[in-house]
């Protein structure tokens, strides 16, 4: 069991009519192999719109994001950080994600890692689906890349980012509410996505001076645009569309 490190992962099923859920092939094994190795929950939820059987994931450390990018920096393998009793493990999760995925077949998004969220003492990295497997396939090289960045990240002030954003886009709509924002897969304006673009944009969000920033990674500089996250850029449309409604409903 990893000490300081614990797994919530929470999915949507497709809900049978006796309170039950059409679950994943070997959603069994995989909660038994999680606890094996960490404190975890792996819960399901009836839901009947589209995402059926993403993966949200929230792994918590309690070593500091600082503290991991040292040690990433001195060479430690990315999935197997140890130090003292705190860990930052992620080879028994990746090796459970990928039995799961293979036993849940070619279906558009089974299984997948629709996002996930790492939780440090100091700050929070959130990386986001952008194709099959794109997550777990392309974990190694985000975090090394985040490592040889970290630095950058800086404001003048000192200050350090406390959410990180991987990655975000340039809005190409003509009506663009921002022009960087998360991608938000449905209904989306920008025509292509693919696991390069973990490398394009960054969103940063600073506590102290409540700043959203946006890093581009191969210049290494934060740029003085601010982001969208998903949540905000649906508030956006979702406002857009009620006065579009009201509109109508007004000239008839």
């Amino acid at each position: 069991m990893q000490e300081g490190m614990a797994i919530k992962i929470d999915y949507w099923a497709a809900g049978n009519t006796n309170l039950t859920l059409h679950d994943l092939k070997g959603i069994g094994e995989f909660r038994e192999a999680l606890a094996e190795d960490y404190t975890s929950i792996v819960r399901g939820r009836p839901g009947p719109l589209g995402g059926l059987y993403n993966l949200s994931v929230e792994i918590v450390s309690t070593l500091a994001l600082s503290h991991v990018i040292r040690l990433l920096l001195d060479g430690v393998a990315f999935d197997l950080i140890k130090e003292g009793a705190k860990t930052f493990v992620l080879r028994p999760f990746l090796t459970a994600c990928k039995k799961l995925r293979e036993r849940n077949g070619s279906k558009p998004h089974r299984a997948e890692i629709d996002e996930l969220r790492l939780i440090f003492q100091d700050a929070v990295v959130i990386i986001d689906y952008l194709g099959d497997d794109s997550i777990a396939s392309s974990l190694e090289k985000i975090l090394q890349t985040l490592a040889n960045n970290y630095r950058h990240l800086e404001l003048k002030t000192g200050e350090r980012p406390f959410e990180i954003y991987i990655p975000i886009f340039e809005d190409p709509a003509a009506d663009r509410p921002s022009r960087f924002r998360v991608c938000v897969h449905y209904d989306e304006t920008i025509p292509k996505v693919s696991a390069s673009d973990y490398f394009v944009y960054w969103g940063l969000w600073f506590d102290f001076s409540r700043k959203r920033r946006v890093y581009d990674v191969p210049r290494q500089l934060i740029i003085d645009e601010e982001f969208l996250t998903k949540r905000q850029y649906w508030d956006i449309l979702s406002e857009r569309w009620k006065e579009a409604a009201r509109v109508v409903k007004k000239a008839e």
